[in-house]
This record gives C-alpha cells, structure tokens and sequence, in this order.
C-alpha cells in the first residue's frame, strides 16, 4: 500500500473529477471485486453466445420435429439478430440515461425465461419468435456488459482485462461445443401429452443454457452500478462510496481509510441527488447531440460500417459451421469416401431442391429422417473455439509490436484468405481449420477496434455508440444469415468468395481509423 502514502485527503488542484476517479480505481487495485465482476461478465458472453449460438446446433436434430426447410433455418439462425436490431438504438439511449446494472439484470433474466419458453417449443414458429423475444432481451444488456467493465478497471490493466474479456467470447464457444455434445447425443424423448407436448434432446438443451443467463442476472444484482456513470451523472457522493467498497473489499482494509474524501477538483464534499426521469431523459438527449457532430460521427459510420461486415462474415460462418461439418460428416459415411469441400455441399443442396427434407419411401409413407451431427462436428466446434482463443492470446504479444491498426489490417487480409481457400479443402479437419482460423481471426479484430473504440468516445455517449455499432454489425449478422443459404443454392463458394471480396474492401478502411495513442482521452471522460 505504499501508493496510500502518496494521496492526500485534499485532492490535487489540476485535473477533472474523471482523473480523481481513475486515481481511486487505482487505490482500489484489481482484487476480489473484480474477480466477482469478470465471472458476471463470463456469465453474460455465455448467456447472449447461446441466444446466437443454440439454434445452429440444433438445426441437425430439430429439423424433423419442427419440419425445416433450409430457409427456415437461415431464419432461425437470424431471428436473434432481428431482434437486436429492432432494440440496439433503444437500449443503447437508455443505458446511457438511466445506467448500467437495471439493464443487466433485467436483460439477462429476460433471456432466462424466454430461454425456458424456447425449451419448452413444439412448433417452429413457437421457437421462431422466443428466438425474437431472445434477441430483444441481449441488446437490453449486452451494450452494457463491456461498459461495466471498462468503468470498473484502472487504466493500467483496462487493456489486458479487455483482452480477457475478448477472450470469453472463445472459452463460450468451447463450452457450447462441449455442452452441445454432451446434450445433443442424448437418445431423449419424453412424452407428457402425445401430439401437444413431447420433450427431444434438443428442448432440453434449451434449459440447460438457460442457466447462464439466470447466473449473470443474480451476479449483476448484488454488484454495484458503474461509478463512472454515476459521477457522469451528478451523482458524485453515491460512486465514491461505492469505490469505498471496492478499496475495502479488495485490500482487506476499512473502507473509512480511503484516502480519497471527494470526486471533485476542490476536495470538497458536495451534496448531490438523484436526477428525476425527466432530467435524465433531456441531458442524455443533449449528450446525444454531441454524438452526431465532427469528430465523433465520422467515427460512428466507419465503426459501424466495418462491424457490419466483420459480423456478416464471421456470424454466418460461425452459425453455418455445425450445419455445414455435418453435411461433410454424413457424407463421408454415406459414400464411405471423401470428396472436394464443394463436391459434398452441392450434393446437399442439390438434394434439397428435389425435396424439403431426406425421405424414406420403404413403407409408401413420408418418414423424415434427419442428418444427426457426429462427434466431428462438436470437435470442429471445440477446434473453433480453441483457434479463436489463440488468436486473442497471440494478439497481446502482436499488438505491442506491429500495432492495433497494422495488426488489424494483417489480420483481415488472412481472413479473406483462409474463407476464400475453403475450395480446396478435402477433409473435415481442413475444412474445420481454415473456418475456425476465419472467425477467430475475425473475433480478434474485433476485439482490437474494440478497444479503440472506447478510448474514442467519453462515457457519457460509450454505451449509445457501442449500441449503435452493435445495430449496424446485427444488422450484418442478420443480412448475412439469411442471404447465406440463398448464396449456398446458387453455388458452394459463392458464399466464401463473396465473403473474401468484402473483407478484403473492407481492410482498407482500417487506415482511416483514429490513432488509439493520439485518440485515447474522450473515453477517459
């Protein structure tokens, strides 16, 4: 505690309130707190990943239960992410106004039971519209997941902690493999009310996932709101008592030994209350201002603009990958060989013009016999996971060398490289790799104009501008869900290349973002 020795109750006369603050993160270090924090926020990522996630593992074994086509489940797929969009713009004004922590317990509860009602499907459409309701509910928190975050860690370690925040979207991946394999596997077929209610294996998948979300919401509940939002919004006295705690709780000592008496620059105790709704409604109306005017709107539209691809390209793989590693995988035992990656996709597509789904003409009558995963394709989802995982790992050593903007540019040029060399791809291990290094490749840069992102834009407007960003990139992910077995009708690399094309367009926007070392003090605001 020797930096205890060096603050002075009296606070310095240079310097904002936000200053003040990050020096009493810094007097409050990285400890047990955190560590509660970081296991809410695993939570969450496993929580809004198995919302996008669930649906494409079990398109395989709900495609006879539910009678789908595979336009159906390029909407189902996609269904979340319209309800993302619809809400992103909202959510994102609101978060703002009203803070962090009501969002992220309402919005992760949400998810639980609309998670629970999405188990408990016996129709498509029932299933199609909790996937709706699912996607509403992530956008009400996950705009706000990566603030809490950022508002709770000093700056000296708020780059390696996001970077670990990046990497939960890989350990997610990892477990809804892992768990998607334990579960989907299971011969279950329970029957409480013949013809109106009859329990598979994949509905109770559906409620085993609902678990995180229920996690998150209980784990958001009991910690604090963001004291950066509260400072930001007047309510000084309430986040220094909340550092207070954090002080106590990850030093061991008594919070009344804080040395820091006052978040204002005269050190000074100042009443403050509780805005009303309408007064917070008109100032976060006023911040919004800010947030179309020069430079910040410049920003917005090529953040967006980049995301929306990014996310085009990665959720349609992501998403596509179990379908499309068993389409391989059935094919390899079908034919006792294996063929070029577009030699089995065509065969499937071509089968699926002559008839909805697979059929057995044996008994004169329509059986539906679908094309169940194999073990291969819950490895190709762990492989994905495990990839992305690395490339995040790797790109804290990178980044320090090459830099966030050289390293993201790099980064999407091997993209396009890897998607567009799915052609000559032979075996499902091939084909597993060079879509897993795709989409982790893909996470990464994301996670990299991520953390440029939130040095860019204060944290009055952060949480607005990530909603925004967010709409712009579901959006992408919705477009390219839909558009993807359309592509894939029209010709097995149709798809890849197109993908390949607009990723490598869009790495030349990458020159034009802000400089993270120039750029770095609005998100300090």
């Amino acid at each position: 505690m020797g930096d205890n020795n060096e603050v002075k109750e009296n606070q310095p006369k240079d310097g904002n309130s936000m200053q003040i603050l990050e020096e009493a993160l810094l007097l409050g270090k990285f400890g047990k707190f955190h560590v509660r924090l970081m296991i809410a926020t695993l939570a969450a990522v496993l929580a809004s990943t198995a919302v996008t996630t669930t649906a494409s593992y079990i398109l395989p074994n709900a495609e006879c239960d539910l009678n789908m086509t595979i336009m159906q489940k390029g909407l189902l797929n996609a269904m979340p992410f319209f309800g993302q969009v619809g809400a992103c713009i909202f959510t994102g004004f609101l978060i703002d106004a009203f803070g962090r922590k009501i969002f992220l317990v309402g919005g992760n509860i949400g998810m639980f039971v609309c998670a629970v009602l999405n188990g408990s499907s016996q129709s498509y459409w029932m299933l199609l519209f909790g996937k709706l309701f699912e996607g509403i509910f992530v956008s009400i928190s996950f705009g706000a997941t990566a603030s809490m975050v950022t508002e709770f860690i000093h700056k000296k370690v708020r780059d390696r902690v996001m970077m670990v925040h990046a990497s939960f979207m890989s350990i997610s991946l990892v477990i809804m493999a892992l768990l998607s394999w334990g579960l989907l596997i299971q011969p279950w077929d329970v029957v409480l009310w013949k013809g109106c209610f009859e329990l598979h294996a994949w509905n109770f998948y559906f409620y085993v996932c609902s678990a995180f979300s229920l996690i998150a919401g209980i784990s958001y509940y009991y910690l604090p709101e963001s004291p950066k939002f509260l400072l930001s919004h007047g309510q000084e006295n309430k986040a220094l008592e909340i550092l207070k705690d954090i002080y106590s709780i990850n030093t061991g000592q008594d919070r009344d030994t804080f040395p820091i008496k006052s978040l204002n620059v005269t050190g000074e105790y100042v009443p403050t209350d509780k805005y009303s709704i309408k007064k917070q409604l008109v100032n976060a109306l006023y911040e919004v201002k800010t947030l179309f005017r020069r430079p910040f709107l410049f920003h917005l539209i090529q953040f967006s603009l980049q995301t929306a691809v990014c996310l085009l390209a990665y959720t349609s793989l992501r998403l596509w990958f179990p379908q499309l590693s068993t389409i391989v995988e059935n094919y390899q035992l079908a034919h006792n060989e294996t063929q070029q990656f577009c030699v089995m996709l065509d065969e499937y597509t071509e089968g699926l013009s002559k008839t909805a789904v697979m059929k057995s003409n044996i008994t004169g009558s329509d059986i539906c016999i679908p094309q169940l995963s194999g073990s291969d394709t819950y490895i190709n989802g762990v492989i994905m996971g495990v990839l992305s995982l690395f490339c995040i790992s790797i790109n804290g050593y990178l980044v320090s060398i090459v830099g966030q903007k050289p390293l993201m540019f790099i980064m999407l040029l091997l993209c396009a490289a890897c998607s567009g060399s799915l052609y000559w791809t032979y075996t499902s291990l091939q084909i597993a790799i060079l879509i897993s290094a795709t989409c982790g490749l893909m996470q990464t840069v994301l996670s990299l104009q991520q953390s440029i992102l939130v040095r860019v834009f204060p944290t009055t407007l952060r949480t607005l501008t990530i909603s925004l960003i967010l709409m712009a990139g579901r959006t992408g992910s919705l477009l390219g869900n839909v558009v993807f077995p359309i592509m894939l009708q029209a010709g097995c690399m149709v798809p890849f290349l197109t993908m390949s094309a607009i990723t490598v367009c869009v790495s030349g926007l990458v020159y034009f973002l802000p400089n993270p070392q120039k750029n770095n003090n609005a998100g300090d605001q």
